[in-house]
Formats: C-alpha cells, sequence, structure tokens
C-alpha cells in the first residue's frame, strides 16, 4: 500500500485540496504518527509526531506541540514545534514564538521570532544553480 491510499483508507488524516493553490493538502492530527520517507505532491501539517524523510513540493507547517524527527524539504517551511534535523527550505523558514529547530539548514529567506530557538549551520541565498556541474 502506497502513501495515498493510506491516506484514502484513514480517517484521522486527512487528503484534501487546498482553496489558495490548487494543491493537495495531508493534515496529521495530533495523535497520528508517520516513520519513513513521505514524498508528497502538496502541503504537509504535521500536528503530531514524524519521524524519517519529508520531502513535498509545496509547504511544510510544524504545528506547536508536535515533534518532528526528520530531514525537510519544501518551498516554505513553518515550524511552531520541536524539530531535529536538517532543512531544505527553498523559499523562507518561519520560526514561530515556541519554535525548536536543531539541524543545518539551507534557505533563501529566513523569519525567526522571538523566544524561537535554532542550534545548527544556516546557509541562505539562492541555490537552485548548486549541483548542476560547470
Amino acid at each position: 500500500m502506497d502513501v495515498q491510499e493510506a491516506v484514502a483508507e484513514s480517517t484521522p488524516i486527512e487528503a484534501a485540496q487546498d482553496k489558495k493553490d490548487g494543491r493537495r493538502r495531508f493534515t496529521m492530527g495530533p495523535n497520528d504518527s508517520l516513520e519513513g520517507k513521505l514524498t508528497y505532491d502538496g502541503h504537509v501539517n504535521v500536528d503530531g509526531r514524524a519521524e524519517g524523510e519529508l520531502r513535498v513540493s509545496g509547504n511544510i507547517e510544524v504545528a506547536s506541540g508536535a515533534k518532528v524527527k526528520a530531514y525537510l524539504e519544501a518551498s516554505n517551511v513553518t515550524i511552531k514545534g520541536d524539530v531535529e534535523g536538517s532543512l531544505n527550505a527553498r523559499d523562507k523558514l518561519v520560526l514561530g514564538k515556541n519554535a525548536k529547530l536543531s539541524g543545518d539548514v539551507t534557505v533563501r529567506r529566513l523569519q525567526i521570532e522571538d523566544g524561537a530557538s535554532l542550534n545548527g549551520h544556516v546557509k541562505m541565498g539562492d541555490f537552485e544553480q548548486q549541483g548542476s556541474g560547470g
């Protein structure tokens, strides 16, 4: 069973169309947990626990109280809970006032609210050309 089928059969985890941009949205509730690798064409909201790797075409939002131990890759990442692991935000990373992030970050833009904590190395700028050789 792939992740899409699991989402379709699961009651507490919800997949829906985002009204703003038409992308799909994968939402994990506070009692949900995910272990392993998720590659998703859309947005992901984590309100529970996730471990492994999350690679999404849209945005990732980690809610207050959520615990994530994973590599995160998305267009925009908003963290309000606890995240341990490396992170690649193709555009913007927002750390909310109670966010805790431990890991190395590659990001174009960074916003840190008062009270948030970030432990790790940060690389900022436009990295789209990186790895294409020359």
